[in-house]
């Protein structure tokens, strides 16, 4: 009999939709438990005959942790790993501290950065058609809580999706599942991960809620805490979409040439403005990232009140105005 969690990984990629029939999937591997569990789940399935897909594996060895030869061992052991199995494997070297220095990023936001570019690289390379992550239902507490610490709406509380929206092809298999049960799982595959000794540090936020912040919450007010942000973000989830495609439609209705229609902007709700704003910022500047909560506050404020010829200042040198045309409000960036 299949294990738990090898079955549960099937059903919620069948109720997803994130593995189609005849997809090549490339795993993001680091040898870490999370990932080495989704690698061996994955290749597992794939050698079922009810399931139509194939992995290959990647890995990116960030030249972090070189005290030791602790990261070039992670590069080997995932390589060993596949070799076993008879998978692809492409690896990669990458100096991610220098890369951080020469464009004033932390480390983690450069790790990432270089992972990914690599990741969809590799996909690109090898003609494969997914990218596979190992981010399960404690990386998704983590990051709903962080959110919230730093003030969020909506749309950041929905978090992480198992289907990534964005330019990457990315799926997350095991979005649903906790750390404990991954941890069962290898114990139970006899499976031996690599440890990275610097998720112990409290040298950064996320380590600090995973170590000392949820824990303590955990044990002091909801043991099943992990369960309640999850389900947290996968209600924000749905009412995000809602949302969004209501003001997708709101926005096509009352922006044109000359901007957006002001009298029609003060009779949507509240909620809507926020997003309508948002996806006018990103039409007129090409700029993926937000507006901040006060500036869209702002932007409410003086197209709800104001009159031909307001204005309000904005990030990257640009400014809302307010003019009228043929007897008509309308708010534009310039």
């Amino acid at each position: 009999m299949l294990e738990a969690l090898l079955k549960d990984t099937a059903r919620f990629c069948e109720h997803e939709g994130l593995i189609p029939p005849g997809a090549r999937v490339l795993v993001a591997c680091s040898g870490g438990p999370d990932s080495l569990a989704l690698l061996d789940i994955l290749w597992r399935l794939s050698r079922l005959s009810r399931y139509d897909f194939a992995v290959e594996v990647a890995h990116f060895e960030h030249g972090i942790r070189v005290e030791g030869g602790a990261s070039q061992k992670d590069a080997d052991f995932v390589a060993g790993f596949c070799e076993e199995r008879g998978i692809a494997c492409t690896i990669a070297h990458g100096d991610v501290p220098a890369y951080a220095e020469a464009r004033k990023l932390s480390i983690e936001t450069a790790a990432r950065k270089c992972r990914y570019d690599f990741l969809e690289k590799t996909r690109r390379e090898r003609g494969l058609d997914l990218i596979a992550t190992a981010h399960q239902a404690d990386d998704q507490a983590e990051t709903v809580l962080m959110r919230l610490l730093r003030g969020t709406g909506i749309t950041g509380l929905a978090a992480m999706r198992p289907r990534a929206e964005g330019e990457l092809p990315l799926i997350r298999p095991l979005l649903f599942a906790t750390r404990a049960a991954i941890e069962a799982y290898c114990e139970t595959r006899e499976l031996r991960p690599r440890q990275d000794a610097t998720n112990e540090l409290l040298d950064c936020t996320r380590n600090r809620l995973r170590l000392e912040t949820l824990p303590r919450l955990k044990e002091e007010y909801n043991p099943r805490l992990v369960q309640a942000l999850c389900q947290l973000a996968s209600i924000s989830a749905a009412e995000s979409d809602f949302i969004g495609t209501e003001a997708r439609a709101a926005f096509a209705k009352i922006a044109g040439k000359e901007g957006l229609e002001a009298e029609e902007f003060k009779q949507l709700p509240r909620a809507l403005k926020w997003h309508v704003l948002r996806l006018f910022w990103q039409q007129e500047t090409g700029e993926c990232k937000d507006l901040p909560y006060a500036h869209v506050q702002r932007l409410c404020h003086i197209i709800d009140t104001g009159h031909a010829g307001s204005q309000q200042q904005l990030p990257h040198g640009m400014c809302l105005r307010l003019y009228r045309e043929n007897k008509k409000l309308y708010a534009r960036l310039m």
